[in-house]
């Protein structure tokens, strides 16, 4: 196994549950986890290495966890891109299994920095597109 595959796994053991997405028949695309807290959910989106990122996100009403307006926290790849020290940060060269790292680390809300200040997400945060959900499921072992 590899780092990446304990990390997923840990991820299933701890609640995570999984969406596959696909732009078109030949999907999936995008794998993303969600765990929820209640007030706010923790995602991942593992895409191409460098779409792969994770935040924590309130949970409203009329929000979807996957296209968010604000996060708490935020941490991926994006070459070139502008850091965001209030939320996270956006680091060139950050592969899947450094951002799991991080999701898997964060204090629960409850916890002394736990909910850091809302900022607007970055551009790109999310699933984007016309998602075209494959399945639904826990992560084996849960």
């Amino acid at each position: 196994m590899t780092e990446l595959d304990l990390l997923l796994e840990e991820a299933g053991k701890r609640g995570y549950l999984w969406h596959q997405f696909r732009s078109d028949q030949d999907g999936p695309e995008v794998l993303a986890g969600v765990f929820g807290w209640g007030r706010c959910a923790d995602v991942v989106v593992l895409a191409a290495e460098e779409g792969t990122h994770a935040y924590r996100t309130p949970v409203e009403s009329t929000g979807d966890v996957f296209s968010p307006a604000r996060v708490y926290w935020w941490y991926g790849r994006s070459d070139g891109a502008v850091g965001l020290p209030a939320a996270g940060m956006v680091l060139p060269g950050v592969g899947m299994v450094w951002i799991l790292r991080a999701l898997l680390t964060l204090p629960a809300p409850d916890e002394p920095g736990g909910l850091p200040p809302l900022v607007s997400a970055p551009k790109g945060t999310g699933v984007s597109g016309d998602r075209v959900p494959v399945r639904l499921r826990r992560w084996p072992g849960r």
